[in-house]
C-alpha cells in the first residue's frame, strides 16, 4: 500500500526551499534562521503525523537544541558563539534524522557515531531519489517490526516497478499544460482592464528579465539543491532511522579487543610521565613567580606559554582512555578494578594538568587583559573538568560506552556557558574593571581601546552602560567614547531590513549608537584613504587606528 500523502512530502520540502529563497536572498542572517528551520521541521513532520507513524518521544528532545540554538544564532553577533550556534544546530538536526524513528542517538558509540554521520553524509546524495522508489507503507512497517524478508519483498517490489513516478506525475504534468496559455490569456486581459493589476503583475514576473536570466538560474538551482537535501534528510528519517534499532550481534563475529597487559603499559606509561610532569608544576608553576624567575624564564614567558598544549594533551588522554577502555578485555572483577584504577588515576592526572593550564590562563589574563580566545579556552576548560568527573562516574559504573550520551549533553552545556556569558560583553566588563584597578601582574594597565573596536555588537551595551556611568574617570570614559564613535563611524545605522533578519544584537547595538550620535560627535572620527588607509579617532589628545588590519587575534 503506498503512503496516503507521499507527494505531500515533497511538495512541503519543494515549498520550504522556496521560503529559503526568499528568506535569504539578498538578505542578511538573523531571526530567517530560526524560522525556515521551524518551517522546514514542520514541513517533515506534519507529513509524518498525517501518516499515523510513531516517533519516539526522545526525538522530539532533539528539537530543543535546535530551537534554542538556531534562535540564538539571532541573538549573539560574537563570530565563535555563532558558528558554535550554528554547529550545534545542524548537529542535532543531522541526529534528529538520522534516529527520527529509532531515537537510538542515546546509545551510539563513538565508533558508531562516525559510521552513521558519514552514511548520513553518502545516503544525503541519492536519498531524493530513492524517496521516490523506495518509500512504501509496508516497507516502513517491516522496518519498524524487523521484519527484513517483509522489507525487501517491498523493495523489490518498487524496484520491478521504476516508472511508477512518472505515471503518476503524467496527470499533474499534462494540467498544467493545459491551464498555462488559460492563465496567461485571462491574465493579460485583466491587466488591460485594471492598471493597478498590471503593475502588480510586471512587478511578480520582473525576475524574467533576460537582464537577470544569470540571477534566475542561481536561485532556482539553491532551491532545487536545498529542496532536494531536506527531501533526503526526510528519507533518512523514514527508512534508515529504524534500522538503528538494537539488533543482536551476529554470532561468531568477534571484535577485536586488547589484552590487560597492554591496556596496563600504555596507561601506566603515561601516568608516569604525567606525575612527573605535576610534580615539576607544584614546584614552580604553583610555587610561585620566583620559582620561575629562577629557572630562567620571564613571568609572562611561563604564563603565556603552554596553555593550549596542555588542553590538547587533556583531550587526547580522555580519547587514549575511552578506545581502552571499549576494547580492553577484563574477564574478572580483580582486572576490572585494577583497570580502573589506572583510569582514575589518568583521570585526576589529567585534572590536575588542566588546573595548571587554568592556572597559566588566569596569570595571563590578569597581566595582559582578555581576550575572546583566552575566554573561551578558560571556559573550555572548565567543561572540560565536568567532563574528566563524568568519565570518572562512567568508569566507576561500568558505562563507558555512554561517552557520546555525555559528550552530546557537554556540547550543549558549552554552547549554553558561552550564549549566557556573552563573550564580548564579558570581555569589556573585565577590561574596563581591569582598567579601574591596575595590578602589578603585568606592564600593561590600560584600557586596550583597539582591541574592544574590534568585537562584535554584543560588545555595545556594556560599553554603553560604561560610558554613561558618572562614576567613572573622565580619560577612560573618553577612551570607551572613542570605541564607541569608531564603531559607529564605519556603519549606516539608519538602515532598513525585512522584519525576518532581524538580528537582535546589532538592532539594539544601532538603536543604543543612534541615542549617543550627539555625545559621540565630539570624539575627531575620520577615515584616512592615502598610505595608512582605515579609519583614525582622536581621544585624548592621541590619534590612533580604530580597528586592526588582521582578523584572529589570541
Amino acid at each position: 500500500m503506498q503512503l496516503k500523502h507521499k507527494n505531500l512530502f515533497w511538495i512541503l520540502a519543494l515549498l520550504s526551499a522556496i521560503i529559503f529563497d526568499r528568506l535569504f536572498w539578498e538578505q542578511g542572517v538573523g531571526l530567517n534562521v530560526f524560522l525556515f528551520i521551524m518551517l522546514a521541521l514542520l514541513a517533515a513532520l506534519v507529513p509524518i503525523w498525517l501518516e499515523k507513524l510513531q516517533l519516539p518521544w526522545l526525538s522530539y528532545l532533539l528539537l530543543v537544541p535546535v530551537g534554542v540554538f538556531s534562535f540564538m544564532i539571532a541573538a549573539r553577533s560574537e563570530p565563535f558563539t555563532t558558528a558554535a550556534n550554528v554547529l550545534i544546530t545542524l548537529s542535532a538536526l543531522i541526529l534528529l534524522s538520522l534516529t527520527l524513528r529509532s531515537a537510538a542517538w542515546k546509545d551510539f558509540t563513538i565508533l558508531e557515531l562516525i559510521i552513521h554521520i558519514a552514511k548520513f553524509l553518502l545516503i544525503e546524495v541519492v536519498g531524493g531519489l530513492f524517496f521516490f522508489t523506495k518509500i512504501k507503507r509496508k516497507h516502513l512497517e517491516n522496518e519498524v517490526n524487523g521484519d527484513d524478508d517483509g522489507q525487501e519483498e517491498a523493495v523489490e517490489q518498487d524496484l520491478t516497478k521504476p516508472k511508477g513516478f512518472f505515471k503518476r506525475a503524467a496527470p499533474y504534468l499534462r494540467g498544467v499544460l493545459i491551464a498555462l496559455p488559460v492563465i496567461i490569456v485571462l491574465a493579460l486581459l485583466l491587466a488591460q482592464a485594471d492598471l493597478l493589476f498590471n503593475q502588480r503583475l510586471q512587478d511578480f514576473f520582473a525576475w524574467i528579465d533576460p537582464e537577470n536570466f544569470g540571477e534566475l538560474v542561481t536561485r532556482l538551482i539553491i532551491i532545487f539543491v536545498i529542496g532536494y537535501v531536506l527531501l533526503s534528510s526526510i528519507y533518512i528519517g523514514l527508512v534508515e532511522s529504524p534500522k538503528q534499532l538494537a539488533k543482536p550481534p551476529k554470532p561468531g563475529k568477534k571484535r577485536f579487543s586488547l589484552g590487560l597487559i597492554e591496556a596496563v603499559i600504555v596507561l601506566g606509561s603515561i601516568n608516569i610521565l604525567f606525575i612527573s610532569f605535576v610534580l615539576l608544576q607544584f614546584t614552580y608553576l604553583f610555587g610561585g613567580r620566583a620559582n620561575i624567575s629562577a629557572a630562567g624564564y620571564t613571568f609572562a614567558e611561563y604564563a603565556r606559554r603552554g596553555f593550549f598544549e596542555l588542553l590538547a594533551v587533556a583531550v587526547i588522554s580522555l580519547l587514549v582512555f575511552y578506545f581502552l577502555s571499549t576494547l580492553t578485555k577484563r574477564e574478572t572483577r580483580t582486572k576490572r578494578w585494577f583497570f580502573s584504577g589506572l583510569g582514575l588515576l589518568l583521570v585526576v592526572l589529567v585534572g590536575v594538568i588542566l588546573a595548571s593550564a587554568y592556572y597559566r590562563l588566569s596569570l595571563y589574563e590578569a597581566a595582559y587583559g582578555f581576550t575572546r580566545l583566552r575566554t573561551l579556552t578558560h571556559s573550555f576548560i572548565i567543561w572540560t573538568g565536568l567532563l574528566l568527573i563524568a568519565v570518572a562516574a562512567l568508569e566507576v559504573l561500568q558505562k563507558i560506552d555512554r561517552l557520546v550520551l555525555v559528550l552530546i549533553l557537554f556540547i550543549i552545556g558549552y554552547g549554553i556557558t558561552l550564549n549566557m556569558l556573552n563573550i564580548d560583553s564579558f570581555i569589556v566588563r573585565q577590561n574596563v574593571s581591569r582598567a579601574l584597578s591596575p595590578t602589578e601582574e603585568g606592564p600593561e594597565t590600560s584600557l586596550d581601546a583597539v582591541y574592544l573596536s574590534n568585537l562584535s555588537a554584543d560588545a555595545i551595551t556594556p560599553l554603553v552602560d560604561l560610558f554613561q556611568d558618572p562614576t567613572i574617570p573622565e580619560p577612560l570614559h573618553h577612551e570607551i567614547g572613542g570605541v564607541l564613535a569608531c564603531w559607529a563611524a564605519p556603519k549606516d545605522l539608519s538602515t532598513s531590513q525585512p522584519w525576518f533578519t532581524m538580528h537582535f544584537a546589532k538592532s539594539q547595538a544601532f538603536e543604543q549608537l543612534e541615542s549617543l550620535s550627539a555625545d559621540l560627535e565630539a570624539y575627531d572620527v575620520f577615515q584616512d584613504e592615502g598610505w595608512f588607509e582605515g579609519w583614525f579617532v582622536t581621544v585624548n589628545g592621541e590619534t590612533r587606528g580604530c580597528f586592526y588590519d588582521w582578523t584572529t587575534i589570541d
